[in-house]
């Protein structure tokens, strides 16, 4: 009786469970295009694990992901996006925020996510092994169209510009890069801001001492608001980095 009981036992609770998940190990490309909108698996098992790495490694980098930015839908390829997209969620509503990351100044979009390439913006690639000083990567934490602002970036913008009194007639603003520079004391740190402020856009870098990244931007002409994150010496580059995110933004415009 009692050796009944040990076996019986955990059968029953086996069929408790219900049945054993069957993971596809032959999906092809375009059915992974075609997969259902789902929140994906969880990576827990390792079946699960190497089914997300085969789905990724069949998406091809130029895949389009559909966004909305400002009412204006954008298809945007995968391999742009800082944390790309799980392919479960190609076929979902399109998301009203893009992550972004792309090389300076040429635009091209960098081999991997660059969360994975151990916290460099100049991550040596296969076709840039050794990339120059004016090479680096611009991560976008996140562009957002003014209704869909969450976090009131727009405001943000306004309340820099009053809070931390960035005028270029301020005591110890100085004209640097086509930029005013200044640096703000904020407690025992001290805040480092480049900023201009124009019909087009707003530019307001600020600097986190001691760290040697900088963010910010805001785009009014096209009612969008972008975190940028850059290396502080890409600075002189400003006017390359908004221009290029624009070209960017212009080619994957769409009207349907």
């Amino acid at each position: 009786m009692v050796f009944a009981a040990i076996v019986l036992v955990p059968m029953l609770l086996l069929a408790a469970r219900g049945p054993a998940l069957v993971l596809p190990s032959n999906e092809t490309r375009e059915q992974i295009y075609n997969l259902a909108c789902s929140k994906g698996l969880s990576g827990g098992s390792l079946a699960e694990r190497e089914l997300i790495w085969r789905r990724r490694s069949l998406v091809e980098v130029s895949h389009p992901i559909r966004v909305v930015l400002a009412s204006q839908p954008y298809d945007i390829p995968w391999g742009y996006y800082a944390s790309r997209p799980s392919p479960t969620s190609f076929n979902c509503p399109p998301r009203n925020v893009a992550n972004l990351q792309y090389w300076i100044p040429s635009l091209d979009m960098p081999e991997a996510e660059i969360i994975y390439s151990g916290a460099t913006n100049r991550p040596k690639e296969r076709a840039r092994p050794n990339p120059g000083p004016d090479e680096s990567v611009v991560e976008a934490f996140w562009i957002v169209g003014y209704d869909d602002d969450r976090s009131h970036g727009r405001r943000s913008i306004e309340w820099l510009k009053g809070a931390r009194q960035l005028d270029g007639r301020s005591p110890g603003s100085v004209e640097e890069h086509g930029l005013w520079h200044t640096v703000v004391p904020i407690g025992s740190l001290q805040m480092t801001y480049w900023y201009k402020f124009g019909p087009g856009e707003d530019v307001v870098i600020e600097c986190y001492a001691p760290f040697q990244r900088c963010e910010g931007v805001d785009l009014k002409d096209l009612r969008m608001y972008a975190r940028l994150s850059f290396d502080q010496d890409a600075i002189p580059q400003h006017q390359v980095i908004v221009d290029g995110l624009r070209t960017l933004l212009s080619r994957w415009r769409t009207s349907n």
